[in-house]
């Protein structure tokens, strides 16, 4: 009777164990986006969030800075965001830019959750951009998303994210839009120091696409910036060098038909905020 009480605790204790293997890392508070990359972080079922982004197109040390308040005069790229997860692994999201007012449609699945028995979390992300403006040819994007992460404890966490897209970049023909790439790839970079329980520094990377023409020159396309998070608020101020904020948009590491400039320097902000449960 003892010895089989015995092996029942033994086998109590050993399914506990392996259960606390597999029990998902406490994401660190970074939402769904880092600064305009993607995370692979899945809100609770039931969780709604509408994002807005600001580029402000003007480089701060661009003319007489002061004059234009170090770029805030002049005009930005925006753009407006809703999305819904409607099981927990399950995120749909619709997002809208005024840059050749581009309607984006987007789903992501979450495949892995880091735990004590793997090593990494990854996401599955896929859609459509829609470039609605007039006289745009080569109009819809289709692109695909791997998202990688390793978190750190509490305080680092790296990502990795292989992108797929097609028709993206733009170039002009004949006064027509037209798409630069008719199949374009890049692995963008970024990363996240937590420097407080509700900061977080973030920095984000997109390396040269190998396949831009010779006639454009394209640097390394990069974004620094803090990341504040209070309840279900996420405030988010960066310097950046690209106004990219659509996946179509920085796949190719060019922007409206010219390549990153890395000693541009422009302001930007992000404003997400979550409704019903959250996580």
């Amino acid at each position: 009777m003892t010895r089989g009480i015995a092996l029942v605790l033994i086998f109590v204790a050993a399914s506990a164990s392996a259960q606390n293997r597999y029990t998902p890392t406490a994401p660190m508070p970074l939402g769904d986006r880092l600064l305009t990359l993607p995370t692979t972080h899945m809100p609770a079922a039931g969780t709604w969030e509408i994002v807005f982004t600001h580029r402000f197109n003007q480089s701060i040390d661009e003319g007489e800075s002061i004059h234009s308040l170090f770029g805030l005069d002049g005009g930005a790229n925006v753009g407006i965001g809703l999305s819904y997860v409607p099981r927990r692994d399950l995120q749909v999201a619709l997002m809208r830019s005024n840059v050749l007012d581009t309607i984006e449609l987007s789903a992501k699945y979450l495949v892995l959750q880091q735990s004590a028995a793997l090593p990494l979390s990854a996401t599955l992300r896929g859609g459509v951009d829609v470039r609605t403006e007039r006289e745009t040819d080569d109009a819809v994007s289709f692109f695909a998303q791997a998202i990688v992460s390793r978190q750190f404890g509490q305080r680092v966490s790296i990502h990795a994210m292989p992108t797929f897209a097609t028709d993206a970049g733009r170039a002009i023909s004949d006064g027509t839009g037209v798409a630069l790439f008719k199949h374009a790839f890049n692995v963008p970079i970024g990363a996240a120091i937590r420097m407080t329980p509700r900061l977080s520094l973030i920095a984000e990377i997109i390396p040269p696409n190998g396949d831009l023409p010779d006639s454009i020159d394209a640097d390394l396309g990069w974004a620094l910036g803090i990341k504040h998070v209070i309840g279900g608020h996420y405030f988010e101020v960066l310097l950046t060098n690209s106004s990219a904020t659509t996946t179509d948009q920085y796949v190719t590491s060019t922007f409206q038909g010219g390549g990153f400039d890395g000693g541009d320097l422009r302001l930007g902000f992000n404003i997400e905020r979550r409704f019903g449960k959250r996580r």
